[in-house]
């Protein structure tokens, strides 16, 4: 059976946001090409199956093991080769993130399929499949086409809206996982510390800061305007490096692609690839001391001058605003 089938996550019984981003490229794909829409979840019962299914899939192969969790690459690539024999897609779409990044090389090495990763756009040009990328560290974007009959793609986050859902169902069928073997065993799972407020992938608000701030201490004006606005925290690369804040916060071609309704950018100056990571923002606010950096280029409102005398004010005003 030829057809377009995406694979989603559920985390904490929901469906990820990027599972939904995944699914609308895939929808509209399988509408082009006239072909079926079927989706797949590994580590997931029915139930968490059919929600996912909502969105037009006629069916949603479901694989139900504990050994799909805690995360183990090889147990995630022998659940996927099981979904995909059991359907015979041509096209095959994941979300990109920190575990896809590891395991579907190796399945579509194992598969003999083509594979684009961190893709932005999938595209059929002439009857073809064209996967559009960021490279050079978000400078440039290339063009790839697939060189063998099974063709497979990760999606990075925020590369499309999240697909609507409806009442309907299409049909859960679950998919054995066959014997795995596996060279490693999870010992013990540290999460990284988020602090409060949104998560940064998530967060409709971002509030992020580069060297600009100065020094380690003026990352509370960070963090006091995150509380105030209720956003998430986010930063540049430098200030990972230095240790400012953890990696999972960084914000940039190597860090989070997010694209929130709003992302204000205080002492960022504005490199390429930083700038490759909030390219889906819809609004971008950039609070510098030079008034020469990249960084206003992107931006839709600007303001020269010292963090510690404007973000506050810029705070203050938007809660006047919102009490309004």
């Amino acid at each position: 059976m030829a057809g377009v089938l995406f694979f989603g996550y559920v985390a904490d019984g929901r469906v990820q946001a990027s599972s939904l981003e995944a699914a609308t490229c895939a929808k509209d794909l399988a509408q082009k090409t006239g072909v079926p829409l079927v989706g797949a979840v590994l580590g997931s019962n029915q139930a968490a199956a059919k929600t996912l299914s909502s969105v037009g899939a006629s069916e949603i192969y479901f694989v139900d093991d504990s050994r799909l969790q805690p995360y183990i690459s090889e147990a995630h690539i022998a659940a996927a080769e099981a979904v995909i024999r059991a359907c015979s897609p041509d096209i095959v779409l994941f979300p990109q993130n920190s575990e896809t990044n590891e395991w579907v090389p190796r399945l579509a090495a194992k598969l003999d399929a083509a594979l684009v990763t961190a893709a932005s756009q999938l595209l059929l040009e002439n009857g073809e499949l064209v996967a559009i990328k960021a490279i050079s560290g978000g400078a440039a974007k290339a063009e790839y086409s697939f060189g063998r009959p099974l063709r497979m793609a990760t999606l990075s986050a925020g590369s499309y809206e999240p697909c609507e859902t409806t009442s309907q169902e299409g049909t859960a069928t679950a998919v054995t996982l066959p014997e795995v073997k596996t060279s490693v065993a999870v010992l013990e799972s540290i999460a990284d510390a988020t602090g409060a407020g949104p998560q940064l992938k998530t967060a409709r608000v971002v509030v992020s800061g580069g060297l600009g701030i100065g020094t380690r201490e003026n990352w509370k004006l960070i963090d006091d305007a995150a509380a105030e606005l209720g956003a998430g925290v986010g930063g540049s690369r430098a200030v990972v490096e230095l240790g400012w804040i953890p990696p999972s916060k960084q914000v940039g071609f190597s860090g989070v692609k997010i694209s929130p309704d709003l992302y204000i950018a205080v002492g960022i100056s504005g490199a390429v690839h930083h700038l490759a990571g909030i390219s889906g923002a819809k609004t971008i606010v950039a609070i510098n001391s030079d008034s020469e950096a990249n960084i206003f280029k992107a931006a839709r409102y600007g303001v020269v001058g010292d963090a510690k005398d404007v973000l506050p004010a810029f705070v203050e005003r938007v809660k006047e605003l919102r009490a309004r």
